[in-house]
């Protein structure tokens, strides 16, 4: 059935929405933000009255959401004979290739895919932030969004800088992380792994860095909304960064390197600092006391909550079901 046979005369309130992705949902405690944000929205979706369904590998139904398992290397007519017969509306999350995916797509017009990470360049690809689709030569985007309520919020900071990130990537920053630290004369938390060529994220014997290793629930709520600052030293255009969101919406500024989407997540002066050396970042760290959290958690709840994530989708599926291609 396609999203025309249902659009008509029924609205979009009332529309099913199956999402189709090839890792587990529910994320489990050591899943990407992929699966995160693909939960986060299935639930703010049912909680704005549709029908949701999730087609994945693995995974369970849950209050939210009814589970469809599907086998990793699925044809396009082994997918199209799982879909109920009440969906209206797909979103494509990645893991499948382009000529299972094309197939789908051609029998509903309300139909969009995610691009999380790398160039994308499919039929209706949607990116994550601006700069991501400009690398991808894309039009469209949906910043990702978290349930802002969830986070801890903490006007009363504590003397340390974070680290959150997996630690094993060189691209995210780490040594230059605890280099920033060193140089302030400031406290770190490592959190998010070990790196060979970082004896500090393995054991605490420099008296400034202590790792933590992978933290989830309660222990990363605690450490975002007491860290004084997020510390995101990337070494690469990173499409988004979720860490950055949950920090703001914890009341926690960031300092980061001036590289891909920090610029769209980030206030310069007001929720946090995009620097450009070294030299830079040193100092916002001694002036990160200037910034409001209640400015860092508001910033987050406006721009960046799974409300406006799920208005930015449905606005993208609206536009497709209209009959455009992208």
């Amino acid at each position: 059935m396609s999203s025309d046979e249902c659009e008509e005369g029924s609205p979009f309130l009332m529309s099913s929405i199956l999402h189709i992705f090839n890792q587990s949902i529910p994320p489990s405690p050591h899943s990407g933000g992929a699966n995160r944000l693909l939960e986060w929205l299935a639930i703010e979706q049912a909680s704005q009255g549709h029908k949701v369904y999730v087609a994945t590998p693995k995974g369970h139904s849950t209050a939210h959401y009814t589970h469809i398992p599907i086998p990793v290397n699925a044809s396009s007519e082994d997918i199209l004979n799982l879909i109920p017969k009440d969906v209206t509306d797909i979103e494509f999350h990645g893991g499948f290739p382009d000529h299972v995916i094309q197939p789908i797509m051609k029998n509903f017009s309300r139909s969009i895919q995610l691009v999380h990470a790398g160039p994308g360049g499919n039929t209706k690809s949607v990116y994550v932030s601006k700069s991501h689709a400009g690398l991808g030569a894309g039009k469209h985007f949906a910043y990702n969004g978290v349930p802002v309520n969830d986070y801890h919020f903490s006007q009363h900071k504590e003397d340390y800088l974070l680290f959150l990130a997996k630690v094993k990537r060189r691209k995210k920053g780490v040594s230059t992380a605890i280099k920033i630290a060193k140089a302030s004369k400031t406290s770190l938390i490592v959190a998010g792994g070990h790196r060979v060529k970082n004896p500090e994220t393995w054991c605490k014997w420099h008296p400034l860095v202590t790792p933590v290793g992978y933290v989830n629930g309660e222990k990363k709520l605690d450490l975002l909304s007491k860290a004084k600052a997020l510390l995101v030293p990337i070494e690469w255009d990173e499409p988004f960064g979720l860490t950055v969101v949950e920090a703001a919406a914890s009341g926690t500024p960031v300092i980061a390197f001036d590289r891909g989407a920090m610029r769209e997540l980030i206030v310069d002066g007001e929720t946090g600092y995009l620097c450009r050396t070294d030299k830079e970042m040193i100092a916002a760290v001694k002036n990160v006391s200037r910034i409001s959290p209640f400015k860092c958690r508001k910033h987050a709840a406006t721009h960046f909550s799974a409300n406006r994530m799920y208005q930015r989708h449905k606005e993208l599926l609206d536009y497709a079901g209209a009959g455009n291609l992208w």
